[in-house]
């Protein structure tokens, strides 16, 4: 009976122990089984998603507001269409902007880490910046001109602080933080002139936080052809005990077969003096036309019109035209905004560079 027992407790222990090598060969293999690779929608659809990215509080919130949670639902899915035309590694860098909005978004609308109920004020801003986020979403990657556009952003936020919040009268008052909100196109490829075009388009704050002064960048693209892309910037500062935020605009051009800004010589053939005092007077000519429009009292300024006509940061290209841009307090006070002056290629034709880069039609 006893040799019995010591086999059936032989045969027990053999047993567990293969069990055991059974699982830990089973452990290994799990453990060296590669993951799941990546793809350019699962890595946005990680950080589109504040329900399962950013969690806590404000993921509650948000997921669980029955008016906002459609409004997070519309900018996942316009991010997930974009991420479909673009690489991993450019998704990875558009996951990135949205996840730095998420957290900037919460302390714009003065949400803070703990588990609060929204307030009315903050479900109001929320659903505002989510609005404008489905905006920002659909034309997060674009097709334009034969070139596939990406958005880069910067998106950051600092509550204000206690001193300048007392300065300005409390609360009441006082902005609920200082943000960073910048906006510019990326081309997708890897040529020298990609990386040049990327390199000259590339924005970055100005101030840091803690200068409590508030940037904006967003961008346009007025054209986009195999000789040449021009880019509309639109900016905004705004020092937190400023009486008036600074706007401006701005424009750069690149010509791609040597992915460099664009020079007047470019554009024009004629000796600088006669194209410079005919396109001096021809956007004199249509700005009076707009000054009259709003005050006949107004004075046009001929030297500044002048230095701002013939900048080429000044110059948008367009398939119809130049477009002359006078941001404000470029030939005015800062109260009379911005002006434009759209001027077909047609009356300039005797001026043009005969081989200037399309859409400059000499």
């Amino acid at each position: 009976m006893a040799r019995v027992k010591s086999y059936r407790n032989r045969a027990v222990y053999a047993a567990l122990a293969l069990a055991l090598v059974l699982a830990g060969c089973g452990q290994r293999a799990v453990k060296d089984a590669p993951e799941a690779e990546a793809t350019s929608a699962s890595v946005v659809e990680a950080a589109s998603d504040p329900c399962g990215s950013v969690g806590g509080a404000f993921g509650e919130a948000l997921c669980g507001d029955p008016d906002l949670s459609p409004l997070v639902e519309r900018v996942k899915t316009r991010l997930l269409e974009a991420a479909g035309a673009i690489s991993v590694d450019s998704a990875r860098q558009l996951a990135d902007g949205q996840t730095q909005w998420l957290q900037a978004t919460r302390i714009a609308c003065g949400i803070g880490e703990g588990k609060i109920p929204l307030t009315p004020d903050q479900e109001s801003c929320l659903s505002g910046a989510l609005k404008r986020r489905a905006e920002q979403a659909a034309t997060a990657v674009t097709q334009q001109g034969g070139y596939t556009f990406q958005a880069v952003e910067v998106n950051r936020a600092q509550p204000i602080s206690a001193e300048i919040a007392a300065e300005m009268g409390g609360g009441q008052y006082a902005p609920v933080a200082i943000t960073q909100e910048i906006r510019f196109p990326r081309l997708q490829g890897d040529s020298p002139q990609v990386r040049r075009f990327n390199e000259l388009m590339t924005q970055r704050p100005q101030y840091g936080l803690t200068d409590q002064t508030s940037e904006f960048v967003d961008y346009r693209i007025a054209f986009a052809g195999p000789e040449l892309i021009s880019v509309r910037f639109t900016t905004m500062e705004n020092a937190a005990t400023a009486v008036r935020p600074s706007n401006g605009e701005n424009v750069i051009t690149v010509v791609m077969s040597t992915g460099e800004p664009l020079k007047q010589e470019d554009v024009f053939s004629a000796p600088p003096a006669r194209w410079k005092a005919w396109l001096s007077q021809r956007v004199s000519r249509d700005l009076r036309r707009q000054f009259n429009a709003m005050d006949p009292g107004i004075e046009l300024r001929a030297p500044e019109v002048l230095d701002t006509a013939t900048k080429t940061k000044n110059w948008l290209i367009t398939e119809e035209g130049l477009v002359v841009l006078f941001p404000p307090e470029s030939i005015g006070p800062h109260a009379l905004g911005n002006f434009e002056v759209k001027i077909p290629w047609s009356e300039m034709k005797a001026l043009l560079n005969p081989n200037a880069p399309a859409p400059i039609k000499a």
